[in-house]
């Protein structure tokens, strides 16, 4: 069963629930994708977890069919957090297993810390955080401005993907989504990550945590998962050689297994 929705509060979302009916009464898993892209970038990830998950996928606010707010908008981790456990609600169940990626890593590690009581555990993939670290999303509204959100895709698909990385069906599509992108929104939320620390708050984070890094990001670092990995308890780190910031989408089958593997490791 896939059901494909918008919120009340204008979040585009989709629930899939295949779980088989011996494997029923196990924790949903909701998946929160970053900048630039929408829901369909966890698409790989999935089949290792159809069949023992209800599934909640959603578009970040600002992206895909999800509501774009008005470009004078103040973007906040607070309300991006808001935005993650609504759909924390809508995956129903008492925790949830969260996915992240970049931004919507970011806001999982957040979740993970503020709300423990809901979350079963963590896995974020080419994730920061803390903003000081992060290169080049400082340009990125000046960028727009000079030379528009098509030739911006352009040079981020170079930061995201090694060449040869992705088929010609792949990159067209991921180029097509991340150019439809929204210059106020982008760099909204860029700038947003950037002036982002949550080094504070990594200590109250109790669920399992899984760490997938790429080797090669200009963004993120690998240095910054053992970073991560150093101030969390209870954190696996795992670096995807040949990887950018793509990660996700790149490698998204290896993703998902390491996402099935980290579950079932730590399943009560």
């Amino acid at each position: 069963m896939n059901s494909d929705a918008k919120s009340a509060s204008g979040l585009a979302y989709d629930t899939i629930d295949l779980v088989a009916p011996w494997r029923q009464g196990r924790e949903p898993i909701v998946f929160h994708h970053g900048i630039g892209t929408n829901r369909h970038v966890w698409t790989d990830w999935l089949p290792p977890v159809l069949d023992s998950h209800r599934i909640v996928r959603f578009d970040t606010r600002g992206f895909g069919r999800s509501s774009v707010p008005p470009d004078d908008h103040r973007w906040t981790l607070e309300a991006a957090l808001a935005d993650l456990m609504e759909m924390v609600a809508v995956a129903g169940g008492t925790k949830a297993h969260l996915v992240g990626e970049s931004f919507g890593g970011t806001v999982c590690l957040m979740a993970a810390a503020r709300h423990p009581d809901r979350v079963a555990t963590v896995t974020v993939s080419n994730t920061a955080f803390k903003g000081s670290g992060i290169a080049h999303v400082g340009g990125w509204r000046a960028d727009f401005e000079r030379r528009g959100a098509e030739a911006w895709s352009r040079d981020m698909m170079a930061k995201r993907f090694v060449e040869g990385a992705l088929d010609a069906e792949k990159w067209n599509w991921f180029h097509s989504v991340q150019a439809q992108s929204r210059p106020h929104v982008t760099a909204g939320l860029g700038e947003l990550l950037a002036g982002t620390d949550l080094t504070a708050e990594l200590a109250l984070i109790k669920a399992p945590l899984l760490i997938l890094m790429p080797d090669r990001s200009p963004f993120v670092t690998a240095r910054m998962g053992v970073e991560l990995a150093e101030h969390v308890p209870h954190a696996e780190l795992q670096v995807m050689p040949g990887s950018r910031h793509g990660l996700p989408f790149s490698h998204g089958a290896a993703c998902g297994a390491a996402l099935a593997r980290h579950i079932t490791t730590h399943a009560r």
